[in-house]
């Protein structure tokens, strides 16, 4: 009986090593103010570093790949370590699987929380939402399917700030997911994306209310998804 290889995975790892990110990233950042980067900075192990403007009209920025990932091709997951960068006051930080690639000047958040209600933007997403906004300043696993919101999940484990963080999102092919933080189980949510649609990775980050840039370092991203 033959079997599949290494090969029969769709993989993306980057470590952000050199001193440009990879032209395949789509990535925006809305322009009230300087509009924010997305950047490769020059420190051991690669790092890379997602700044937004220093405006208060609440400006996005997010970094994309493309849309090469579905998870009814036998699952997908999406893993990143990242750290919040000198606080984690006045900010939302979406990280894991969205529908929509960001564009220049439009970037969408795929999932937010104002107190203990969700504000969903994307159709399909899915992954860790951390929001100030929210009742608990806390990581919480979130999803929406087909414009339904799944049952968040609320992890009460907090960023720290300059303190490095490892998320993983694991979906399954019928588009359940679990969710581990430093390699522990820390919930499963249900129906939490269409498993048809095609995804793309996804770190968003908005700032809240305050004349000061947020900061996030992203020291790698994985992606692994089955081959259609």
């Amino acid at each position: 009986m033959a079997t599949d290889t290494g090969f029969g995975k769709v993989k993306l790892f980057d470590d952000f090593l050199g001193d440009v990110i990879a032209d395949q990233y789509s990535t925006g950042a809305e322009t009230g103010g300087s509009g924010g980067s997305t950047a490769i900075t020059a420190a051991v192990n690669g790092v890379l570093r997602i700044t937004t403007d220093d405006q208060t009209d609440g400006d996005r920025i997010a970094l994309t790949y493309q849309l090469n990932w579905k998870a009814s091709d036998g699952g997908m997951i999406m893993e990143a370590r990242l750290k919040n960068v000198t606080a984690i006051t006045l900010r939302t930080l979406f990280v894991g699987f969205t529908d929509v690639l960001a564009a220049s000047t439009i970037v969408e958040m795929p999932i937010e929380m104002l107190a203990a209600a969700l504000t969903t933007t994307a159709t399909d997403a899915v992954g860790f939402m951390y929001d100030t906004a929210s009742t608990n300043d806390t990581w919480y696993c979130v999803g929406v399917k087909a414009d339904n919101d799944a049952t968040e999940v609320d992890t009460t484990i907090a960023p720290v700030a300059g303190t490095y963080q490892t998320l993983r999102v694991a979906v399954s092919a019928d588009g359940h997911a679990d969710f581990f933080i430093n390699g522990k189980y820390e919930g499963h949510v249900d129906n939490a994306i269409t498993a048809s649609v095609a995804c793309t990775p996804i770190i968003a980050l908005e700032a809240q209310g305050e004349a000061a840039a947020k900061i996030v370092d992203v020291d790698y991203i994985y992606v692994e998804g089955g081959r259609s």
